[in-house]
């Protein structure tokens, strides 16, 4: 059987690679730097990780909080809210900065991109549309709303504000979100 994995290292792992991207952005990162900077063998790194772009996509998601177990609390409103604010990344900036390297480096590494999306991006969005749709079950959305459109709706607003330098604390979250709810809700 084999050892389980030491926390402190993944931390270590975590914290080299979120620096180096800050430092260098992904192509100038290698497995090496990593290694090197969380004191721990490149054998270490790829017991966890499979590719460079595997362990990026995972420190990204770790940058953000965990995706929220959302009960049927039976008010489509209600469970909508939580999910936004439970699923926020704490550091709206820090969150783009790090979104917008891996966007920089689409043509060079699509990988890294496909990584993103299918451990960070998919899931968390998968969240939201299935909550629409359970709205739109209950009568609470309107049935002509498309739930995929519906999540851009909703989080495009957070990264334009978030690219023009603007706040995004919980006031604007509420704000926000509540003329999200009027443009989708059923009348």
């Amino acid at each position: 059987m084999a050892r389980p994995l030491d926390p402190r290292v993944d931390e270590a792992i975590t914290d080299a690679t979120l620096a180096l991207l800050n430092e260098r952005g992904f192509a100038a990162m290698t497995m090496e730097d990593v290694a090197q900077r969380a004191k721990v063998g490149k054998p270490t790194i790829y017991r966890r990780f499979p590719s460079k772009a595997a362990l990026v996509a995972a420190v990204i998601d770790r940058q953000l909080p965990p995706e929220p177990e959302l009960p049927d609390l039976g008010d489509t409103r209600a469970e909508l809210w939580t999910a936004v604010e439970k699923g926020a990344p704490k550091d709206g900036a820090a969150y783009v900065r790090l979104t917008g390297g891996l966007i920089a480096e689409q043509e060079r590494h699509p990988e890294l991109l496909e990584a993103f999306r299918a451990s960070v991006q998919r899931p968390r969005r998968a969240i939201i549309q299935s909550l629409v749709e359970r709205g739109q079950g209950r009568g609470d959305i309107r049935d002509e709303v498309d739930p995929e459109d519906a999540v851009d709706q909703l989080v495009g607003p957070f990264l334009a504000r978030v690219f023009a330098g603007k706040d995004t604390g919980e006031a604007w979250r509420k704000k926000n979100f509540e003329t999200w709810w009027r443009s989708i809700r059923s009348p």
